[in-house]
């Protein structure tokens, strides 16, 4: 059942709360001033507009956000020339990396459809994947040498929820994939940021 209120416990204040998580405690240093670079798929927008509003919130200079659509990805595996998938968008991915160098933080909200490629023909799935991988990779060597702050958030979505609960119904699926996401992201903590500041000390610590 989609839950519309905001009153405490609902999933739409849970959902604010991953958002206030994911600036505070995923992009931990997130400065006033500084840019966040966004990528989202177009299921997951409801959340990303809620950590948009809590980067600004947090001082943010200027929030950039990219949504993807699975539909659309699909309609270029159906009808783009073979040629095509061994090209990717590398004056996107060139933006990203400067961006980055000039100081803005990444966040990319997950939930994608983890078979949605599944029937598709592997060849135009290698290439596409190998080419976009090249063009990529100096926006993604910033982030795994953590030049930048950066942080990913899981957000459910019905095909995710059908792959992880493929026996129950989508709504029931979609709501026990929500409950598994903010158990893990403690946003059912009756204070989620100080939880994770405790969790953080003990790895510290350890």
């Amino acid at each position: 059942m989609d839950i519309e209120t905001t009153r405490p416990g609902t999933r739409e204040a849970r959902l604010d709360l991953l958002a206030e998580v994911a600036v505070r405690v995923g992009l931990g240093g997130f400065q006033p001033g500084q840019e966040l670079v966004m990528t989202a798929p177009v299921e997951a927008l409801a959340l990303a507009r809620r950590i948009t509003e809590q980067a600004y919130r947090a001082g943010a200079a200027l929030v950039t956000t990219l949504l993807s659509d699975d539909a659309a990805t699909l309609l270029r595996y159906h009808y783009a020339p073979d040629e095509s998938f061994s090209k990717a968008s590398g004056w996107l991915y060139e933006g990203m990396a400067a961006a980055y160098r000039a100081g803005a933080a990444r966040l990319a909200v997950v939930g994608d459809d983890p078979q949605l490629l599944a029937g598709q023909d592997t060849s135009k799935v290698a290439r596409a994947n190998q080419a976009r991988s090249l063009a990529y990779r100096p926006a993604l060597e910033l982030i795994s040498d953590s030049a930048i702050n950066w942080t990913i958030v899981a957000s459910a979505t019905p095909a995710w929820a059908k792959a992880v609960f493929p026996d129950l119904p989508e709504a029931e699926a979609l709501a026990q994939l929500w409950e598994a996401i903010f158990a893990a992201s403690r946003v059912n903590h009756p204070d989620p940021i100080g939880a994770w500041a405790d969790h953080n000390a003990t790895l510290m610590a350890r």
